[in-house]
């Protein structure tokens, strides 16, 4: 009797246990709260994938300062993945890419697929610092995508431009931008 109840108990509680699991597949919820590295941990590294021909000719939405998205080592690791109830597929990637003075930014971003083709790609944070630090925070729903982007420039100038020491208080500035997702396609709202 008492091995039949713990059989069935054991039974039920593995049941109820994976039932929540189903629930989160079907629901998309990522933040970089705890992103605090510009570089991608060697064991990840290891990890990575080359980009596909498709997925390097896209040209991913979102602030980019300017540089161009190519891949260090032509490799991205996967560090999400999400199935929506349409069918599109959702790929949370980050890569490294060549800055300034060969500065390694450590790029994440979001690609759409259908059929395993990519459809769109949004770049959510670029992580580096030059003389500006550059971050993002991201957050990531069912539908709508908040980026808030910072650049901290804590270097004090002279008005000839040359750097004599860092100031008391760094400047701060934020920038939000809000992006709807709408079959696969990521566009921004107004």
């Amino acid at each position: 009797m008492r091995k039949t109840f713990l059989l069935v108990f054991c039974i039920l509680f593995l049941s109820f246990c994976s039932f929540p699991q189903r629930i989160a597949d079907d629901f998309i919820s990522w933040t970089n709260d705890t992103v605090s590295s510009y570089q991608l941990k060697p064991k990840y590294q290891k990890m990575a994938i080359s980009f596909s021909y498709q997925e390097k000719a896209l040209q991913p939405k979102g602030e980019t300062y300017g540089y161009a998205m190519n891949s260090v080592n032509g490799q991205y690791y996967t560090v999400a993945t999400h199935k929506d109830k349409y069918g599109y597929d959702y790929k949370l990637i980050t890569y490294s890419i060549r800055g300034e003075n060969d500065t390694e930014i450590l790029v994440s971003q979001l690609n759409s697929y259908k059929e395993d083709m990519p459809i769109d790609g949004l770049v959510l944070e670029m992580n580096f610092t030059f003389e500006t630090k550059c971050f993002a925070r991201y957050v990531i729903n069912e539908s709508i995508i908040k980026i808030d982007r910072y650049e901290i420039n804590g270097i004090l100038y002279t008005e000839n431009g040359e750097i004599v020491g860092m100031k008391d208080t760094p400047d701060t500035i934020v920038h939000r931008s809000v992006y709807k997702m709408k079959d696969g396609r990521f566009v921004k709202a107004k």
